[in-house]
């Protein structure tokens, strides 16, 4: 038995040794793990949303799924350490991010009744109306794109989640065009071919805006070090960054 498996890891090692010298057949390894991790990460995500009934599973599972690709692209690649605090995720965080959830959708519904009332409006009542609810629509998709990054990035008070989200948005006007634009590619390419919506589209949608996001941070904080005495108003400390289970952490839960 012992012998068959230093076989194996040698023959494993040998393969390994094989792509790194292959350059093609590397980075198509490394692709092909890639998407295994993402189609893994969507099923874990369907899975836990599963599990808190769907209404009480979403945002926690998404709130997860956001945490470990944050880890994922701050080098931890370790997919059974992802997967772990996935699931740590999911429970520590479970009614703050349902709290965030019930706030967004209160949001959203009291938005949705404006537009609702509109209607029996007329004349300039109606086109000032108009003007302020699209104004606030629009705010509203800007804090849905980065409200969940920065809530897995950083430690702060649920106003401070909104108000950074914003914040962000307003700042970064090209990377909030460009979560939007890569949206609407996505949103096609899922219509185009629907198989890999059960895979890919959340798991994918959520890679993407991590990507976008941490960009974004990365350049605030570098303007952080480089100017001491930067600050936003009610946001001190501006750059508390959210602490996780490490490998070890995970592994004694």
């Amino acid at each position: 038995m012992i012998l068959a498996l230093r076989t194996c890891f040698l023959l494993r090692k040998r393969v390994m040794v094989f792509m790194e010298t292959n350059g093609l057949i590397w980075k198509f390894y490394h692709f092909s793990e890639i998407v295994m991790k993402i189609a893994i990460f969507q099923i874990i995500w369907i899975a836990l949303t599963l599990m808190g009934g769907i209404i009480l599973g979403l945002m926690p599972a998404t709130v997860g799924l956001f945490t470990v690709i944050r880890k994922w692209r701050m080098g931890n690649e370790q997919l059974r350490s992802l997967v772990e605090i996935y699931w740590i995720t999911f429970r520590k965080e479970f009614w703050k991010a349902n709290t965030i959830g019930f706030v967004l959708f209160s949001i959203g519904f009291l938005i949705y009744l404006n537009f609702s009332i509109i209607r029996f409006t007329n004349g300039l009542m109606h086109l000032l109306l108009f003007i302020f609810i699209i104004t606030l629509s629009i705010l509203f998709l800007i804090l849905l794109l980065y409200v969940i990054p920065v809530f897995v990035h950083f430690e702060f008070k649920l106003q401070q989640y909104l108000t950074m989200s914003l914040l962000l948005g307003l700042s970064f006007p090209f990377h909030t065009i460009l979560l939007a634009v890569g949206y609407y590619i996505l949103f096609r390419l899922f219509l185009w071919v629907p198989g890999l919506i059960p895979f890919f589209s959340v798991s994918v949608v959520a890679f993407f805006t991590m990507w976008v996001s941490m960009n974004i941070f990365h350049t605030m904080e570098n303007k952080v070090r480089e100017t001491s005495n930067f600050k936003l108003p009610g946001l001190n400390p501006f750059f508390h960054k959210k602490t996780l289970p490490s490998e070890n952490q995970a592994k004694e839960v």
